[in-house]
């Protein structure tokens, strides 16, 4: 906690001493920072514009090569689909739900 005092009165005394700038003082100071400001914003207008330019090119790709390969299933992995079914081969189950008593004997313990 004592480092965390510490760091904040640092920042406190950072801070006093901008604040406590002439005008001409702090406008030189931003035109100082303001060049870093820019660069920190492009690299992240540059990292958005990227991560699109990647899903422009995957998702495509991803789309074609699916395409070309489903119908390309081995016996191994056709096995592993999930069956599909229709209306027509369900069967109607007529089923009633109990509530359990609260006193449930332990099948464990043999009760």
């Amino acid at each position: 906690m004592a480092r965390f005092v510490g760091y904040y009165d640092r920042f406190r005394g950072m801070r006093s001493d901008l604040t406590g700038l002439p005008s001409w003082a702090r406008m030189v100071f931003v035109l100082i920072v303001l060049p870093g400001i820019a660069l920190v914003a492009l690299s992240i207008v540059a990292f958005i514009v990227s991560v699109a330019a990647l899903f422009a090119l995957a998702l495509p790709a991803y789309s074609l090569l699916r395409a070309i390969t489903r119908g390309a299933r081995t016996g191994q992995q056709a096995a592993a689909m999930p069956q599909t079914w229709n209306r027509a081969q369900a069967r109607h189950v007529d089923v009633t739900v109990r509530n359990a008593p609260s006193q449930v004997p332990d099948e464990i313990n043999g009760e």
